[in-house]
């Protein structure tokens, strides 16, 4: 299956929970953004999301990674984890974002606000 096709079936909640979290291992922007936009809608969180969430968490470079403007799938990865709001994704969210600067935590507030 091609990776835009991926996306879109992950958008449409066409894909099971377990492939979805699978997704997050697939290097491509659309497809990780999605897969992580069903997690949170889901409420899909477990201690391998967390993982997976938390490595995803470094792909803040806006050329490589970048979502929208100046999102990038790092920026979408924390927001996530706060959306899930389980004491274990707080606890990780509150760790990462203590790593950030003012920017960037800016930006992840926005993003979960707007998934949360």
């Amino acid at each position: 299956m091609n990776l835009l096709t991926l996306s879109k079936e992950i958008r449409e909640g066409k894909i099971s929970d377990d492939k979805v979290v699978k997704c997050l291992d697939i290097h491509h922007n659309q497809v990780m953004m999605n897969a992580m936009s069903q997690i949170a809608k889901k409420k899909l969180c477990n201690e391998k999301i967390i993982e997976k969430l938390k490595h995803i968490s470094q792909f803040r470079d806006p050329k490589a990674n970048k979502l929208f403007g100046i999102d990038t799938l790092g920026h979408y990865s924390i927001a996530v984890l706060r959306v899930l709001n389980t004491s274990e994704s707080i606890k990780q969210y509150d760790l990462l974002m203590a790593e950030l600067d003012d920017f960037d935590k800016e930006i992840v507030e926005r993003i979960a606000e707007g998934i949360g």
